[in-house]
């Protein structure tokens, strides 16, 4: 429910902040693609988000299953701005935040409350 839900909140607040960038979701992923260059007709991924993929109550390993996707995403294009996007009410959001923020790792959290407020959490520490 959350993920289906999280989607679409995340794809208009995406929209909201570039306007006049390509915004694709995907099942497992949201990604935000901007113009390569002025002259060219080519796009580059610019951002990635990935929206968690099991309810909040299920085992943590699931839960760092996602951090692990978003890593990879995050590596194999170049070291983009790329972030995990979690419920508010997640029990885990806290360690999650913990874990983020404390590790220089290269990508950020994003939460979202029950109103559909997006908020992020934790910005990605990129080289």
């Amino acid at each position: 429910m959350f993920k289906n839900k999280s989607s679409e909140i995340l794809s208009k607040w995406l929209t909201s902040m570039f306007p006049t960038s390509i915004i694709r979701s995907e099942e497992k992923r949201i990604e935000v693609y901007e113009v390569e260059d002025s002259y060219s007709i080519g796009y580059r991924m610019a951002y990635c988000i990935i929206p968690c993929s099991v309810e909040c109550s299920e085992e943590l390993s699931e839960c760092y299953k996602n951090v692990g996707q978003c890593l990879i995403c995050c590596v194999e294009n170049g070291f983009i701005p790329t972030y995990i996007a979690v419920p508010e009410s997640c029990p885990r959001m806290k360690r999650l935040e913990r874990t983020l923020g404390a590790a220089n790792l290269p990508m950020g959290l994003i939460t979202i409350s029950q109103s559909g407020e997006v908020k992020v959490a934790v910005k990605p520490h990129l080289p």
